[in-house]
């Protein structure tokens, strides 16, 4: 018989709620999650801690608000 390996989880904090969110199955780098709580789609960013970001699209053009302050 084969061993079994136990389920991988993890908890990691809602970067835009504060929530923490339980994580169940393969911990990667780019695997997507939705916040329960409020709904944000995240990606996992760091696995050990395991640290959440929000998805950029890569169409999406990036804006810096600071580069687009006239001083």
């Amino acid at each position: 018989m084969g061993q079994k390996t136990a389920p991988q989880v993890a908890i990691a904090t809602c970067p835009d709620c504060g929530e923490k969110i339980s994580i169940q199955g393969e911990i990667r780098l780019g695997r997507e999650v939705t916040c329960p709580n409020c709904e944000a789609e995240l990606e996992i960013v760091e696995t050990v801690p395991v640290e959440l970001d929000w998805v950029y699209d890569e169409d999406e053009e990036y804006i810096d608000d600071e580069e687009d302050e006239d001083w």
